[in-house]
C-alpha cells in the first residue's frame, strides 16, 4: 500500500512538473512571436510582407504573425475591445487620415524615442513627427497623389481646373472619398486649393468629368488600365509599376501648379503589446535601408530614407512640387465628406 501511494505521489509530481514546463515553454513561445496587422496587399505573396518576415525572423529569432487588416476603423475598434492576450503588437499601414479618424479607438505606446532612419528625405519627417495627432506613429513609406495618364494622351493639364476640359468629360476614374484614402486626398486637395465656394463648385463640375467614383484605388486603376478612363487618381509611383513589372514606359504622373498632396503610411505599437521590446525592434527594422528597399520595390511607395532609392528606377521620379503636409481635423474631414455626399445626391 505504501509503495502504491509513493507511486501515485511520484506520478502526480512528474505530471505537475510537465504541466509547469509546458506552460513555461508556451509563455516563452508567445514572447518570441509578435502579431503585426497589415493590409492584404502588404502581406500577400507579391507584397513586401513575406520577405520582411523572413529577414526579421532570421536576424532576431522572433517570429511574425501577420494579421490582415481590411478596414482600419473596424480593426482598431476590435482591438480596443480585445483583451491584452489577443490584441496584438504592431499596426502597419495607417495613413494620416486613419490616425485622425480611428486611432483613438485603441491605445498606443509612445515610440518617439525610437531612432528615425529617414533624415535623408525630401520630406521633413522630423517636423511631421512633432504634429500632436501623429506623435505616437512612425512613417515608413510615402507617395504624392496625382493623376496618371497614358503618355499618348496630349490633353494639356497643369492645374486642377484643367481637369474640367471638355475632352475629359466622363473620362476620369476617381475614388469615393468615404471609402478610399486617395479619394479623400483629392477631396481635401481641392478644399485646400480654392475658397470654399469655389471648391464646392469645382467638385460639382467634377461630377461631369468622372467616369465613376470607385470604392477603392484598385477598382479605379483597373478601369484606367482597361482603357475605360483616360485619367486615374493614383500615386506618382504608379508609372514605376508599369516600367519595372511590364517594361512599359507609356504612363505618366502629372505635375500640378497647386502642388501635390502627400500620403504617408505609419507604424504604431499597441499599448497591449505582449512583447513590446520585440515590437520596437520591428519598428526600427522596417526603417533600415535594406527593408526600405524591399518596401519600395514590393509596395511601390517611396522610401522614407531617400538613399534607399539611389540607383533604382524610383530615383528617376520627377521631384514634384508638394503642398505642405497637413493633418486635417476629424471635423474638417467629416465636413467635406458631407459636402461631397450632398453634391452627389443632388447631381441629378
Amino acid at each position: 500500500m505504501r509503495q502504491f501511494i509513493l507511486y501515485i505521489v511520484v506520478l502526480f509530481s512528474v505530471l505537475f512538473l510537465l504541466y509547469v514546463y509546458r506552460d513555461d515553454n508556451s509563455s516563452k513561445g508567445d514572447q518570441n512571436t509578435i502579431k503585426v496587422y497589415a493590409s492584404g496587399s502588404f502581406i500577400s505573396d507579391w507584397g513586401p510582407g513575406p520577405q520582411i518576415k523572413k529577414n526579421f525572423e532570421l536576424q532576431y529569432g522572433i517570429k511574425i504573425n501577420f494579421i490582415e487588416m481590411s478596414d482600419p476603423g473596424i480593426t482598431l475598434q476590435k482591438i480596443g475591445f480585445a483583451s491584452d492576450e489577443i490584441a496584438g503588437d504592431v499596426i502597419l499601414g495607417l495613413d494620416q487620415f486613419d490616425i485622425v479618424r480611428f486611432a483613438d479607438k485603441a491605445k498606443w505606446k509612445n515610440i518617439s524615442d525610437i531612432k528615425l532612419n529617414h533624415q535623408n528625405s525630401i520630406l521633413n519627417f522630423g517636423q511631421i513627427n512633432q504634429i500632436e495627432q501623429i506623435k505616437n506613429f512612425i512613417p515608413y513609406d510615402w507617395s504624392a497623389i496625382s493623376f496618371v495618364r497614358r503618355s499618348d494622351n496630349k490633353v494639356k493639364i497643369n492645374r486642377l481646373k484643367d481637369l474640367l476640359a471638355l475632352d475629359l468629360k466622363s473620362k476620369i476614374a476617381l475614388e469615393d472619398p468615404r471609402t478610399s484614402s486617395p479619394g479623400l486626398q483629392f477631396l481635401l486637395w481641392v478644399a485646400c486649393s480654392f475658397s470654399e465656394p469655389e471648391a464646392i463648385q469645382f467638385l460639382k463640375d467634377m461630377n461631369n468629368q468622372a467616369h465613376s467614383y470607385s470604392p477603392n484605388w484598385s477598382t479605379a486603376y483597373g478601369l484606367f488600365k482597361n482603357k475605360n478612363a483616360d485619367l486615374v487618381l493614383s500615386y506618382v509611383t504608379s508609372p514605376m509599376y508599369h516600367l519595372i513589372e511590364e517594361h512599359d514606359e507609356g504612363y505618366q504622373a502629372l505635375s500640378f501648379e497647386e502642388g501635390l498632396p502627400v500620403q504617408i503610411e505609419f507604424a504604431g505599437v499597441l499599448s497591449q503589446c505582449k512583447d513590446c521590446e520585440a515590437a520596437y525592434k520591428f519598428i526600427s527594422f522596417i526603417q533600415t535601408k535594406e527593408i526600405q528597399k524591399i518596401i519600395m520595390a514590393k509596395n511601390y511607395m517611396l522610401p522614407v530614407d531617400k538613399s534607399a532609392a539611389e540607383g533604382t528606377a524610383f530615383d528617376t521620379i520627377n521631384r514634384y512640387k508638394l503642398i505642405d503636409f497637413k493633418v486635417h481635423s476629424k471635423e474638417e474631414i467629416n465636413k467635406w465628406i458631407r459636402i461631397w455626399t450632398d453634391l452627389k445626391k443632388n447631381e441629378n
